[in-house]
């Protein structure tokens, strides 16, 4: 089930999918849940059914961008590229919707950025323990969670285009855009 390189170009496609549920150690799968979890609940309960068709939709094309942006990666395993797209997912719908909470969420933004600086810089995972030693975390999973989670907003019927089109007035101009 892990992403392995080769299985899927030898026809293994479902591993563009189970390749994310996959994990190195208890406490990789340990935060990559706590994030998925939290932010999919807020998600959820201010737009249900999104967490489920943005893992849909996000897992295979996180694993895509792998395969084209990361060649020397033979094996991706973990939630976090999803959990980062779900997290960047909330915090923009909620930058659109909210007046007074706006800066919590752009605050959000810059964690995840810093966050994704972090993994492309280290070798290291920020929070998580791997186990092998040798395995690193993935900047590019975490980033095409974030691009992801933009698109998945943009594809939305032309109200949440709105949203979207309110949420990135919100970072660049500060008040609500009309």
């Amino acid at each position: 089930l892990l992403y392995e390189r080769a299985a899927i170009f030898d026809g293994a496609w479902w591993r563009l999918w189970t390749g994310h549920w996959m994990h190195f150690s208890a406490s990789h799968l340990g935060w990559n849940l706590a994030v998925l979890l939290g932010a999919g609940a807020w998600l959820e309960r201010w737009h249900p059914g999104w967490l489920l068709r943005y893992t849909l939709i996000a897992a295979p094309l996180i694993s895509l961008l792998l395969l084209a942006g990361e060649p020397a990666m033979h094996t991706y395993g973990g939630l976090s590229g999803l959990a980062t797209g779900v997290v960047v997912l909330l915090a923009l719908a909620r930058l659109a919707r909210c007046g007074s909470g706006r800066s919590w969420w752009l605050g959000v933004l810059v964690l995840v950025a810093l966050k994704i600086a972090s993994d492309a810089t280290q070798a290291t995972a920020l929070f998580a323990g791997f186990n092998p030693q040798n395995v690193r975390p993935s900047a590019l999973a975490h980033l095409g969670g974030a691009a992801t989670a933009a698109a998945y907003l943009l594809s939305r019927p032309a109200r949440s285009y709105t949203t979207m089109r309110r949420a990135i007035g919100a970072v660049n101009s500060g008040p609500d855009v009309p």
